[in-house]
């Protein structure tokens, strides 16, 4: 008698129990509570940009479909041409890199500050809370709202983890921005959420040098395409399980957002995300 069904079975049940055990320690350790959205949106529309090089597409010959939607811009936006014509309601950060290093920081909050001269909410990760750098960055824009979320990584039973979603404990393992920008859309009073710039179409930009360093031809809305080389010690196996974590995660935000009723629709031209309905413009 074949008893692997019911091993699988009994070892993906384990797995549950562990992975919601380790989610409640993390919980734990490092969640903490945030407020829901003071500037809660008004419009049933709200777009998540990307910063994928289809975005530029969308904006130049389809602007009209971003026009009368509540628009949530993503980590380098304000150093595109476009932001102050987009001018973003809702702006999220998730990097580290923007908070600890000065670099990185200074690009980026020195230029919100610069060029945002209309409401707007920015989310950061709770942690950077007690950062005082970026946020004296911002101190002479009154108009730029700032509120927290968590990044915990949960996983586990789904009724858990649609709890830890809800309570806004966590989300899904956030490999990419864009897993905070949408699992934030969801908590806003939108109704359909639509995600542009999305490309996600690292495997073919992804390239071995004579070298065995793994490289990748990059290219974002705002800047033009370049190559970039990886640490001798990031392999090809640890980009393919980063993007594993990453294309997962954007299926358990679906199955989520069924739960509590949200509809996300993809609207990126060519994009490798495979979790949401497509919608052309």
């Amino acid at each position: 008698m074949n008893n692997e069904p019911k091993m699988k079975i009994v070892q993906e049940c384990f797995l549950k129990v562990w992975q919601t055990l380790f989610s409640i320690i993390k919980i734990v350790l490092l969640s903490r509570p945030v407020q829901g959205s003071d500037s809660q949106s008004s419009i049933d529309d709200l777009v998540v940009l990307g910063n994928g090089p289809s975005l530029r597409k969308l904006i130049e010959t389809n602007k009209y479909f971003l026009e009368g939607k509540d628009l949530i811009a993503v980590n380098y936006a304000v150093l595109s041409d476009y932001y102050s014509e987009l001018k973003p309601r809702y702006y999220v950060l998730a990097d580290p890199a923007f908070f600890n290093n000065p670099v990185h920081c200074n690009r980026v909050f020195d230029n919100l500050a610069a060029k945002t001269d209309w409401e707007m909410t920015l989310f950061v990760p709770v942690k950077v809370k007690k950062s005082s750098t970026w946020k004296l960055k911002l101190h002479t824009r009154p108009n730029i709202h700032y509120q927290y979320f968590n990044m915990t990584p949960i996983e586990g039973f789904a009724e858990f983890t649609h709890w830890a979603f809800n309570e806004k404990l966590g989300m899904p393992r956030p490999r990419n921005v864009l897993i905070p920008a949408i699992m934030i859309a969801m908590q806003l009073n939108s109704k359909h959420i639509y995600i542009a710039g999305a490309d996600h179409s690292w495997l073919k930009d992804l390239w071995i040098g004579d070298d065995n360093r793994l490289y990748e031809d990059f290219q974002h809305f705002y800047d033009q395409k370049s190559a970039s080389n990886y640490p001798p010690s990031y392999h090809l196996h640890n980009m393919m399980y980063n993007l594993y974590i990453t294309f997962k995660s954007y299926h358990i935000i679906e199955n989520y957002a069924k739960t509590i009723g949200k509809k996300i629709y993809n609207v990126t031209e060519g994009s490798y995300i495979d979790a949401f309905e497509r919608k052309k413009i």
